[in-house]
């Protein structure tokens, strides 16, 4: 979706069990980012937690501290 690697803050937007979700980049890795979702989205997706790991590919950079 992006070539743009998010950095801790940033607002995301990703696609999964095709349902977009938005959440807060918490931990930068070297191939993925694990972000913190609302307890809603976790409930929907059936998630015991509200973070969760997504590929740099599979997201896109809605906004960052800095801009906001």
């Amino acid at each position: 979706m992006t070539k743009n690697k998010a950095k801790i803050g940033d607002r995301v937007s990703f696609q999964r069990k095709e349902i977009i979700i938005e959440g807060v980049v918490g931990v930068v890795r070297d191939n993925s980012v694990i972000v913190d979702i609302s307890m809603e989205s976790s409930q929907s997706l059936h998630y015991d937690t509200t973070k969760t790991v997504v590929k740099h590919s599979n997201y896109v950079v809605l906004s960052s501290p800095e801009t906001s």
